[in-house]
C-alpha cells in the first residue's frame, strides 16, 4: 500500500467503533472487536481531532500545514502514510 492510496478529494472520518480517551494530551484508542489498542502522538492526536467530522485529505493537509512548520509535500506524504495505517486497522472510514 502507498500513501497515494488516498486521493486529495477523498473524504474520511474517524471510525465511531473505537473507544478513545486522552492520556497526557495524546489519544489512546481501542478496537474492542479486534482486541487492538493504538496510541497516537500529539500530531497524530491532532489529526484524530480533525477526523471527528468528515474531511477531505486536502483539507486535512491544509489545516496541518497552517498549524505546523512543515512543507505541503512532506505533510501530504506523512498524512497519507498514517491514513493507510489507520485504514488497515479500521480506525477511519471513507465517506
Amino acid at each position: 500500500m502507498s500513501a497515494s492510496e488516498f486521493r486529495d478529494d477523498e473524504r474520511i472520518v474517524a471510525s465511531p467503533d473505537l473507544l478513545t480517551t486522552r492520556v497526557d494530551g495524546e489519544v489512546m484508542a481501542m478496537n474492542v472487536a479486534q482486541g487492538a489498542c493504538y496510541g497516537l502522538d500529539l500530531i497524530g492526536s491532532r489529526i484524530w481531532d480533525l477526523l471527528a467530522k468528515p474531511i477531505s485529505v486536502a483539507e486535512l493537509v491544509d489545516r496541518l500545514t497552517s498549524e505546523y512548520a512543515v512543507s505541503r509535500d512532506q505533510c501530504r506524504a506523512d498524512v497519507g502514510a498514517l491514513l493507510v495505517q489507520m485504514d488497515a486497522e479500521g480506525m477511519i472510514r471513507r465517506v
